[in-house]
Order: structure tokens, then sequence, then C-alpha cells
């Protein structure tokens, strides 16, 4: 998928021009090629009385605001959508995320088939954990190479085995995946590794897990990190020798 983040002012017309060309361009370079592009808002009123309203113009945002779809170019049409009429509908289609946020984002992440993302964030900052989930293009900015998410190979092995026996297909963990995640975290917790719930969300994420599902297992995590006591492994099945087998 081809991401791309537009950090200018969304009160600046640039803001949506720029935003419009990206996706225009992602459109034309996907395979099948992309005709829809999808105007993401929070809600439909942000599409009056707003700075993308300007943007956009009285025709186009009354046309998007009734449903209709407006014509650019190359056979590229626009249409509007928010989180709550989105549904399936963009599946090959480019998604221009105004006002962008991590909620609306990860939202996206969990589509199936979106082929673009152009993200216009309101504020700084307000999407910073998913660009340093995915590194996308920034426009502007040298784009650097994209790093570990973890840099402790240990943690990534334990967690590549969570996801190995995990239903991660779904937004919601099965208990059985909570409970073994929640082992795997004690065993880590009591060998001395350190565990960023906000990470380990974003690599789970990145691995392909939905992200309701890894939000979850981000929060097993926390719940180990706020253990006052070091984990007894006293319960769980062979904890040393798998251990021995995420660290070879």
């Amino acid at each position: 998928m081809f991401r791309v983040v537009v950090p200018v002012d969304s009160m600046d017309v640039t803001s949506w021009q720029l935003a419009a060309a990206y996706a225009k361009k992602i459109a034309g370079e996907t395979s099948p090629r992309a005709t829809d592009i999808v105007l993401l808002t929070h809600t439909k009123h942000q599409l009056d009385h707003t700075s993308l309203a300007g943007h956009l113009g009285s025709g186009a945002s009354k046309a998007l605001s009734k449903g209709m779809k407006f014509n650019l170019d190359d056979g590229i049409t626009l249409r509007h959508a928010t989180l709550r009429t989105l549904g399936y509908s963009a599946h090959n289609s480019v998604v221009v995320a105004f006002y962008a946020d991590e909620t609306m984002l990860e939202t996206l992440d969990g589509k199936p088939g979106v082929a673009g993302i152009v993200a216009v964030p309101e504020f700084d900052g307000d999407i910073d954990h998913w660009i340093k989930r995915w590194n996308p293009v920034i426009h502007g900015a040298r784009r650097e190479a994209t790093k570990p998410l973890i840099d402790d190979p240990v943690i990534v092995k334990a967690l590549e085995s969570v996801t190995a026996i995990s239903n991660t297909s779904y937004d919601v963990l099965h208990p059985r995946d909570k409970e073994h995640a929640d082992g795997v975290f004690r065993i880590l917790r009591a060998k001395g590794h350190m565990l960023d719930p906000d990470a380990i969300k974003s690599w789970a994420i990145r691995e392909g897990w939905k992200p309701g599902g890894a939000d979850e297992l981000s929060k097993v995590a926390a719940k180990v990190v706020k253990l006052k006591n070091k984990p007894s492994l006293g319960a769980l099945h062979d904890p040393h020798g798998r251990y021995e087998r995420w660290r070879s």
C-alpha cells in the first residue's frame, strides 16, 4: 500500500491541493489502476463551513455532501465517506484522510484492499505513532530507511510465536490467545526484557494483525509491565525452554 503524509496546515488550501495530487498519482500507479478516490472525514458536517469546504469549493462540497461523485480527470472520481459509512467500499481506492488522527488511520490499517492512503493531519503530532509504524512518504522531507519497531530480537521472536498460534484476522483477541500472550510477556519480563506496549501494537499491525487485536495484545503487555514484582514462572509450561528457543 502507498502511504503519504502531507504535513501542511489543514487551513491552507495547499494541503488539499497536494493531497489530491498525491492521490491521483497513486491511483495511476496501482495495478489494477484505481479510479476511485475517497475523501474521508470524521463527520459529513466537515464538508460544510470548514477549511476543507473552502478548499473544495461550494459546488464540489455540496455534491460530495449529497453522496454524489465528483469527476476529477483521467477517469478518476472523488467521493466522500466517514468512518461510519466507509465499510468495505474502499477496495482498490485511494483514501485521502483529511483532519487525520490515529483512530482514523488505524481504522484504515484494518481495511483490506485499500490501494493508498494520503493523510492530512489537523495538528502536529496527531499521527506520530502511525508515521513511526509505516515510515510513509512525508511531503517535503527526506525519506529515511525503515527501522525495526522493536530492537530486541528476543522480543521479536517471542511475538512471532504469539502470532503463529493466534487468530489475527479479527479485531478481538480470543481469550486463549490472550492467555498465551500473557504467559509470553511474563517470561520476557522475568528474564529482564523491557516491553513497550505501543511498539508491540505497531509491530503487530505491521505484521498483519487487525488493529483491534493488536490493541488488545498491547494491553496484555501493559498489564504485565505494571506488575509490581517480577512474574513467577512456576505455573507456565516450559518457560525456560521457550525462552531459549526465542534466544536462538
